[in-house]
Formats: C-alpha cells, sequence, structure tokens
C-alpha cells in the first residue's frame, strides 16, 4: 500500500509540472510580440514628437534670418558713419544679398534686402529678411535707434 501512495503521489506531481510548465509555455506563446494597437501608439507618439520639433526649428531658423538682418542693418550703419566721416555725407543704396556694395563698403547676406536712405546730414535704413518672420528692422540716425516691427 505504501508503495500504491508514492506511485499515485509521484503521477499527481508528475500531472502538476506538465500543467505548469503547459500554463509557462501559453504565457510564453501569448507574450511573444506587440499587437497591432501598441505598435500604432508608439508609431503616432513618434509622429506627434517629431512634428513638435519640425516647428521648433522652423522657428529658430526664422530668427536666426533676423539676427542676418539685424547684423547687415548694423554693419551698414556703421559703413554710412564711416563714409561720413571722410566725405560729410550719406549714401542712399539699396541691395538684395548676396551682394557686396561698393559705396560704403558694405556685405549683404544671402536672403536680406538693405535699403539705406541718407543726405548731407541724416539717414536711415532698413532690413528685413526674406526667410525671416517678416519683421522690418530699421535704423534712424536722428534718434540713433534701431526698432523691428
Amino acid at each position: 500500500m505504501q508503495s500504491a501512495g508514492k506511485v499515485q503521489f509521484l503521477l499527481r506531481l508528475r500531472a502538476m509540472r506538465e500543467t505548469s510548465q503547459q500554463g509557462t509555455a501559453d504565457l510564453l506563446r501569448q507574450e511573444r510580440g506587440f499587437t497591432l494597437i501598441e505598435l500604432l501608439v508608439v508609431v503616432v507618439l513618434i509622429g506627434v514628437l517629431t512634428a513638435m520639433a519640425i516647428q521648433g526649428m522652423h522657428r529658430y531658423r526664422q530668427q536666426a534670418y533676423d539676427a542676418a538682418a539685424m547684423h547687415d542693418l548694423a554693419n551698414a550703419v556703421k559703413a554710412e558713419e564711416a563714409y561720413f566721416a571722410t566725405y560729410q555725407t550719406y549714401v542712399s543704396f539699396s541691395a538684395v544679398g548676396p551682394t557686396m556694395v561698393a559705396v560704403p563698403p558694405t556685405a549683404i547676406s544671402e536672403t536680406v534686402v538693405l535699403k539705406m536712405t541718407g543726405d548731407t546730414e541724416t539717414f536711415e535704413g532698413t532690413a528685413t529678411s526674406s526667410r525671416g518672420t517678416g519683421k522690418v528692422f530699421g535704423y534712424d540716425s536722428i534718434t540713433d535707434t534701431f526698432v523691428g516691427n
């Protein structure tokens, strides 16, 4: 009887072990890959993050083009003042970059439109970038101020 009890015990243990292994195999079979919904959620999230990054980058590029317009206007103002110190008159010119203005010597960046209007006593200047935010930057020699609108 004792051996019959041992055999039953071993059979039950074996059955439990097989059931346990089969349950583990079923779990592994169920979790083998991602569902279509999970993959779509990941793709949508990546798309949203990419769109946000591209918009931010576009805004920074526009600001960089505006900075180039302001820089070119400041250089033209310095060139006008240097020209005035020598010839006691200001020069009027209009230029679309990329170019180099001979009198007064001024370099104009690629996307910048620069216009300087001068006479014997005062001058004004405006600059804008075709790829910028659309702001027009100005300078007035009477008030000696730069403005951007």
